[in-house]
């Protein structure tokens, strides 16, 4: 979306099953990581209104993090070794603090222990070979339970603070949010949120909605046929019973592309402009962004959506994703460009040097399978040569 022109396109059907409906504009996508922008947002919003300072110790407010140690490995008989957390567990740095930085408020050093940028050792037990060893010693199914406290409520892999793993912490923020605010994330996010983009679609909970529940997509998986099936089994929301800040949004592509529109235009709806400055800022230190690089360019980067040129550019992680510290030369993805996806293999960015916006979905799994990775490339290109930027 540029001041220029506006566009969409529906294409397929809501499931690969024989007779399926084709799909329409209207239909409302898991977006599973895709959620960590609206989690961020609210962040920054709570910040905003004095509730929380990003440099505030949280371990007050999420004891059951707190009480985690830090799992190295195991020892020669199996047994998993833990250490004591040395580090603080930290909200998050922010530059304004609570007022504006044009009104002279004084800079923090920043301090990178944090939820919001992957940095607090809290990976997801499923993507983490000890974890999921750990996890099934203990008879627990990696990501599985209903709540944040249920699911996410095992050790840290690193001491806060020292290195970058994509993971939960986000979830975590979302129930600081909850616990500070006194209110569910829906209806938090509802209130602050998507009433303010008019966005009607937007929830946790699809199946407390029938209008809602008939427009989400049936989850297709790609076989080792190479075709797409039904999937049938359970997933990342299947039996939830609370809001998941890092993974449990559902959302029309239309009123997802409302929440970009509102940051890429910084029109106040639901942040302050030096906030949404703020969202787009590299957090990372060197140490922290070199590890973000190995993880971008090691076995785990094949799962991300979308292209990550990270053998050619530089990456950081913002507040809301990946950060393209770096255009990339082809004039797409202005220095400064802000994105991320979700697990079926949803997309998003925002590139506020082209003045434009784009999301993408489908509901294929798993993340990062090619031929969607291929579709994701030529609609970015198409819609970049529509907008005259590339």
């Amino acid at each position: 979306m540029t001041g220029g022109f506006e566009y969409s396109h529906a294409a397929g059907k809501t499931s690969v099953e024989d007779g399926a409906a084709e799909i329409k504009d209207d239909a409302v996508f898991l977006l599973a990581s895709q959620t960590k922008l609206l989690t961020a947002v609210a962040a920054l919003q709570i910040v905003e209104r004095g509730l929380i300072a990003f440099d505030d110790n949280v371990e007050e407010l999420l004891p059951e993090l707190a009480g985690q140690q830090v799992l190295t490995g195991f020892d020669g008989d199996d047994k998993p070794i833990l250490e004591a957390r040395t580090e603080a567990i930290t909200f998050r740095y922010v530059g304004l603090m609570l007022c504006s930085i044009a009104d002279g408020c004084s800079i923090l050093t920043p301090d990178p222990r944090r939820l919001l940028t992957h940095t607090a050792g809290t990976a997801y037990d499923a993507g983490d070979a000890n974890l999921i060893k750990y996890q099934t010693q203990r008879g627990v199914t990696p990501n599985s339970g209903p709540d944040v406290v249920s699911r996410f409520s095992y050790p840290l892999i690193f001491q806060p603070g020292t290195k970058w793993a994509y993971g939960t912490g986000m979830d975590w923020a979302g129930l600081v949010i909850e616990r500070l605010t006194k209110s569910t994330l829906e209806e938090y996010m509802k209130t602050n949120i998507w009433d303010p983009l008019g966005a009607k679609t937007m929830t946790f909970f699809p199946q407390q909605n029938a209008a809602l529940e008939v427009r989400v997509p049936t989850l297709s998986a790609r076989g080792p046929d190479g075709n797409l099936h039904p999937f049938k089994g359970p997933f990342i929301t299947t039996g939830v019973t609370g809001c998941f800040g890092g993974s449990g949004g559902y959302s029309s592509l239309g009123d997802y592309r409302s929440l970009l529109l509102s940051l890429l235009r910084n029109d106040g709806k639901l942040l302050r402009p030096e906030s949404v400055d703020e969202l787009f800022k590299p957090q990372l230190t060197s140490a922290q962004a070199q590890a973000f690089k190995e993880y971008l360019l090691g076995p785990s980067g094949a799962f991300f959506i979308g292209e990550f040129l990270a053998e050619k550019y530089a990456h950081d992680w913002a507040f809301g994703g990946v950060v393209f510290v770096e255009g990339y030369k082809d004039g797409r993805r202005g220095a400064g460009t802000l994105s991320w996806g979700g697990i079926a293999n949803t997309f998003w960015m925002i590139d506020r040097e082209a003045g434009l916006a784009l999301t993408f979905g489908t509901q294929v799994i798993p993340p990062g399978d090619v031929k969607v990775k291929e579709v994701i490339s030529v609609v970015e290109e198409e819609v970049n040569r529509m907008a005259g930027v590339a």
